[in-house]
């Protein structure tokens, strides 16, 4: 018998290092095709948590990163929320702990608000944020806890109303932290082009109809079918023993990225669908004209800081600490030298050409001293990465890679734990 152990324990070396050299070849595979690193943690951490997605190359995102991704149904006040069918989504439509908490001497909560940035920031770097808070002394001894109020495509007055809303609903917080900026720009620029509202939600033309032709019902079925699919194989892949194979995660990945491009698609025949038919007044709102550009950021810029300084009024009035932040841009002309890898992947000129951040940007940044002379805790974050060299935006639109988020959720919770609790100014 001593020939069949031999045999079996050569066979069992050999399988492992057929096995070792897959992983390496499949690594090597994914670094080639993803044009970045095979690193197992984040692909792990997207497959076993429905983490943000990993950066994707301009050509994938020929439709909006902000929304595409996401199965919402229409909120009577919000807008939209995420479908509480969903996984990781709470009966209030949005990811994570539900927002129903309260206050106590053992926890602090946290409710963060904004776009997909601000929901993507919670996601991927929670735990930095968390650690981040847990500096302060006024909250020596407690557990943060976060409690994540975004989501992809909000802007101004959305958070104001969910917040608003959710105090109402009898929600307890002890810090608000609120970051916007972009989509209160760019996301109201391009509902006005779609002939809707600019300060109703964004593609609210999309969100609002109740009658569609036999083809928009086909595009919805469809980018609806595909999104269940793509949830199927994730939960599929997000067994044992796949974290541990470099080839079952490139293999899933790859996967998982053809299913988002058939998203992107679909979704982008959805809004061609209904760019071809008439808008009612349930989906454009009232008309808003403007007499020329420079007035219509002014007007954009002014309704966020009003929704601002709401959220602030409400907060004081509920002793809850307010913090509003800006977020950075790649588009905002020298507020970081890009990298080749943030040039390929993460910088479009054509939404560069438009000017939209470079001309509304520095009026948010100016209202945003006023909105300080309003007893408004704003923060300006749009030099958080002036002199950063690496890496750190990881798609075309807004949103960051893992070092960014982590960087960012760094810097609001090093803000918010040295505030003054006192006067209520920054340090």
């Amino acid at each position: 018998m001593a020939w069949l152990a031999k045999r079996l324990l050569l066979l069992a070396g050999a399988s492992a290092l057929a096995l070792l050299l897959l992983d390496v070849a499949a690594a090597r595979l994914y670094a080639r095709y993803r044009q970045r690193p095979f690193v197992r943690e984040e692909i792990v951490a997207r497959l076993q948590n429905g983490a943000a997605p990993a950066p994707a190359a301009p050509a994938a995102a020929a439709n909006d990163p902000r929304v595409a991704n996401q199965p919402v149904i229409i909120h009577p006040y919000f807008g939209y929320v995420a479908n509480p069918t969903r996984a990781h989504v709470n009966e209030y439509g949005f990811y994570g702990q539900a927002p129903i908490a309260t206050r106590g001497p053992d926890v602090v909560l946290v409710a963060v608000l904004g776009g997909s940035v601000a929901d993507q920031l919670v996601k991927v770097a929670g735990d930095v944020l968390a650690d981040s808070l847990a500096q302060a002394p006024r909250f020596a001894g407690r557990r943060v806890e976060l409690i994540n109020l975004a989501l992809g495509g909000y802007k101004q007055p959305q958070q104001m109303l969910v917040l608003a809303t959710l105090l109402a609903l009898g929600a307890q917080f002890d810090v608000v932290a609120n970051l916007d900026g972009f989509n209160e720009i760019d996301g109201a620029k391009d509902n006005q082009q779609d002939g809707v509202n600019p300060f109703f939600p964004y593609t609210w033309n999309l969100h609002s109809r109740q009658a569609f032709d036999a083809s928009t019902m086909l595009h919805m079925a469809k980018a609806d079918l595909i999104r269940a699919r793509r949830e199927d194989l994730r939960r599929w892949f997000a067994g044992w023993p796949v974290a541990h194979s470099a080839f079952l995660l490139t293999l899933w990945d790859f996967l998982d990225q053809r299913q988002e491009a058939d998203l992107r698609a679909e979704t982008l025949a959805l809004r061609q669908a209904l760019a071809q038919e008439a808008l009612t007044p349930q989906q454009s709102g009232p008309a808003v004209h403007f007499a020329d550009d420079d007035a219509m950021y002014a007007e954009y810029v002014e309704v966020w800081a009003r929704a601002s300084l709401e959220m602030a009024i409400l907060c004081a009035g509920y002793g809850i600490e307010y913090v509003h932040f800006l977020q950075p841009s790649q588009y905002l002309p020298d507020a970081k030298t890009l990298t080749a890898e943030e040039r390929q992947n993460a910088y479009d000129p054509d939404v560069a050409d438009t000017q939209r951040v470079a001309t509304a940007y520095p009026m948010l940044i100016e209202r945003g001293r006023d909105l300080r002379r309003q007893n408004v805790d704003f923060v300006d974050l749009t030099s958080l990465f002036k002199d950063e060299p690496r890496s750190v935006y990881g798609d075309t639109c807004c949103h960051l890679n893992e070092l960014g988020n982590h960087r960012l959720a760094e810097e609001i919770g090093r803000v918010i734990a040295a505030h003054d609790e006192d006067t209520g100014e920054n340090p």
